[in-house]
């Protein structure tokens, strides 16, 4: 054998194992690691049964403790309610459209500005819901996120705002979702940490979930997790905005 083919030989046979690069670590596409995300969460066909779902969260923050009551269905609807020691907050979106109560028990309508913001605290259903949520998904890279080996994904939220997830490589679940502060200059992102999931009729749902709002810190618990409890009332605007 002549001394070019024992040369070309020799590449061949070490050449597949010195740069495995093609086979492994090159990225997924967005549209493996959305498949990969639903799958962990129970699959295409447990997620396409879900129609709504109903969440109760104990929350804690910097000026104490709360409650977060939530019902969203797949088309965007969403009943929001929160309970402070000193006052609540009754708030809702039908149709694309949001409604907010007033201290004195009058209603207005908010902006869709105000209604990205509601749509950003529905954390269980933005994890099913990813795909409707947000677009123009971009793959960036293999990253450590808070320790953990992750995938960076960009993408853009309904209002046009940049946005990034995270993707957990050993579970495939989403670890954390950055987006734009849509109400104040500073702090400009705003991040929610998914740290705890939950199986809930053979579907896995967030159920805990950290706020990092600049220095400050909020935590929804979520206690209490039901799926397809919504019906026609659940949603309906309040009749003094329809006249």
């Amino acid at each position: 054998m002549s001394l070019r083919r024992l040369v070309l030989a020799v590449l061949a046979c070490i050449c597949p194992a010195a740069f495995p690069q093609d086979a492994s670590t090159s990225l997924p596409t967005p549209g493996e690691i959305l498949q990969q995300a639903e799958a962990a969460m129970g699959g295409r066909q447990a997620l396409a049964k879900v129609t709504s779902i109903s969440a109760m969260a104990s929350c804690h923050g910097p000026k104490g403790h709360y409650e977060t009551r939530l019902v969203s269905d797949r088309h965007g609807n969403l009943s929001f309610q929160q309970f402070f020691p000193d006052h609540r907050n009754i708030e809702g979106i039908h149709d694309g459209r949001g409604w907010s109560q007033n201290p004195d028990g009058t209603y207005e309508w908010i902006d869709a500005t105000e209604v990205a913001v509601l749509r950003g605290h529905d954390f269980p259903m933005m994890a099913v819901d990813l795909a409707r949520r947000f677009h123009d998904f971009k793959t960036i890279g293999r990253v450590q996120y808070e320790g953990q080996p992750a995938v960076q994904v960009d993408m853009i939220d309904d209002l046009g705002h940049p946005a990034t997830i995270y993707f957990s490589s050993d579970s495939r679940l989403p670890l954390a979702v950055t987006v734009a502060n849509l109400r104040a200059a500073a702090p400009p992102t705003i991040t929610s940490r998914f740290d705890a999931w939950r199986s809930v009729d053979e579907v896995k749902l967030v159920n805990h979930v950290t706020i990092l709002y600049g220095t400050d810190t909020f935590v929804f618990d979520f206690k209490v997790l039901t799926l397809n409890a919504a019906d026609d009332h659940t949603f309906r605007v309040p009749e003094a905005l329809m006249k």
